[in-house]
């Protein structure tokens, strides 16, 4: 016989009420969660808004040369960093011996411990927050470490290397003409060779010593002889007459004589070096009592007038000239503010020890000697050295007028010792002249080249009329 199942009765609900204890258990449970994972994040956070502060200090994890930086200053990690690392500046005391001479090079190598100490310090401090702090808290975790070298500066070491040569090379010197004597004639000073260092080589020994790690090493500079480039005898065929100019004022004054006479002996055997420019002034001086000088007509303030020194512009007109033609470069020269009579317009040179100076400069390969004589009113200039031009080329000035400048108005002085309303003429006056001066090239007799020189212009001379007009 079938057994008779038992009916599944249905399972009898809770009620809200019932179940209740179980959500408030819940509930509490995961605010107990909530509350101590909000604590750990705001821990969290405190902690990474204090590794973001602003600091002075290198973070924990750096090292430079095994010296832990954290919570270091930039001045605290050099001086450790300093301390350990033994750099090329520590050890460096590396010599060159030319020639029985010593020489102390600087240290040539670059130690980059700033440029370290920079980057490392950089680290955390650069990127967004996030990226700051994936760095910060990294080296916690993955410490870095930094080294400290040194590199060779090769431009350092070639300056050093011409600092060495600029003390030890000695120019040779040419055989020379060096004056003139009455007794010997012109003198001459004997050759001397020079010496100097091989500066290519003495770079290369000092860059194999620093490759090597020697930098206490003594290195040997190779030296050489440099023989003069002109011997005596060479010398003496080499130096000739370059220019003579004269000149001779048609005045009969003993006074202006002397001064003219005083000059010229003053410039007499003046050696010019080459490069060196010559200045009148410079040599002479000012022309006072003191120096000997008298007084003399010249011109002053569009007059003639007499002054200490006056007949002197006829010496430098003269050396112009002959520096002109022996092709040497004029740096300075003034006309008159008058004619004069000894040169040609245009080709004369004033001095004033305040106002004007005659000045050239000695363009040619060898010294230059300058010879004067002055008898009276006749001045003669000789120029020694060795040639500026070439053979059979000569130079000379070509002036032209371009304007005339006409005779004002004359001026009347009173004169008691005339009768009443005679008059005499106390001077002439004179024309002004506007003047252009070429320099002119010649060769073998014909021109082969013209350039502009300069400009000139002379004042008129007033006349001066005597009268007695009472």
């Amino acid at each position: 016989m079938e057994k008779k199942q038992k009916p599944i009765g249905k399972r009898k609900r809770k009620s809200l009420w019932e179940r209740a204890p179980f959500f408030c258990m819940g509930l509490v449970g995961l605010l107990a969660v909530l509350s101590v994972t909000g604590a750990f994040f705001a821990k969290k956070m405190m902690e990474h808004r204090k590794l973001l502060a602003p600091s002075d200090t290198f973070y924990e994890g750096i090292y430079v040369e095994n010296v832990p930086l954290s919570g270091l200053t930039m001045e605290e990690a050099r001086k450790k960093v300093a301390a350990v690392t033994v750099t090329a500046e520590s050890t460096w005391a590396m010599k060159v011996t030319c020639g029985g001479e010593d020489y102390e090079i600087e240290n040539l190598m670059e130690n980059n411990m700033d440029e370290v100490l920079a980057e490392a310090f950089a680290l955390g401090r650069t990127g967004t927050e996030k990226e700051r702090l994936a760095d910060i808290t990294g080296l916690q975790r993955w410490p870095r470490y930094y080294s400290v070298k040194d590199t060779y500066d090769e431009g350092a070491a070639k300056q050093a290397v011409d600092v060495i040569g600029d003390q030890f090379d000695i120019a040779a010197k040419d055989a020379a003409m060096t004056g003139y004597d009455e007794e010997t004639k012109f003198l001459f000073s004997e050759e001397k060779a020079g010496r100097k260092v091989n500066r290519e080589d003495l770079l290369e020994k000092i860059g194999k010593a620093v490759a090597s790690g020697d930098y206490g090493a003594v290195l040997e500079g190779e030296v050489s002889e440099v023989p003069a480039a002109m011997n005596l005898e060479q010398a003496k065929e080499a130096y000739v007459l370059l220019a003579k100019f004269r000149t001779e004022a048609g005045v009969d004054n003993e006074d202006r004589d002397h001064n003219v006479k005083l000059a010229a002996d003053t410039v007499n055997n003046t050696l010019i070096a080459p490069g060196e420019e010559f200045s009148m002034n410079a040599v002479i001086g000012e022309t006072t009592e003191e120096q000997g000088y008298r007084e003399a007509a010249t011109y002053a303030r569009g007059e003639v007038v007499p002054e200490f020194g006056g007949g002197v512009c006829q010496v430098s007109s003269t050396i112009y000239n002959a520096v002109i033609q022996a092709g040497l470069k004029t740096t300075e020269r003034k006309n008159h503010s008058m004619t004069v009579s000894y040169v040609p317009l245009g080709e004369d040179a004033m001095i004033s020890y305040w106002n004007s100076d005659l000045k050239f400069e000695n363009n040619s390969s060898g010294n230059i000697l300058v010879l004067l004589d002055a008898y009276g009113p006749e001045v003669i200039c000789y120029i020694y050295g060795i040639p500026v031009l070439e053979e059979g080329v000569t130079v000379k000035m070509d002036s032209r007028v371009v304007e005339t400048l006409p005779i004002p108005e004359p001026s009347y002085v009173e004169d008691d010792s005339l009768s009443p309303g005679e008059e005499r003429y106390k001077s002439y006056g004179k024309e002004g002249y506007r003047v252009e001066t070429d320099l002119v090239t010649m060769k073998d007799g014909e021109e082969i080249g013209r350039e502009f020189l300069h400009n000139s212009t002379y004042n008129p001379q007033t006349p001066v009329i005597r009268r007695n007009s009472g």
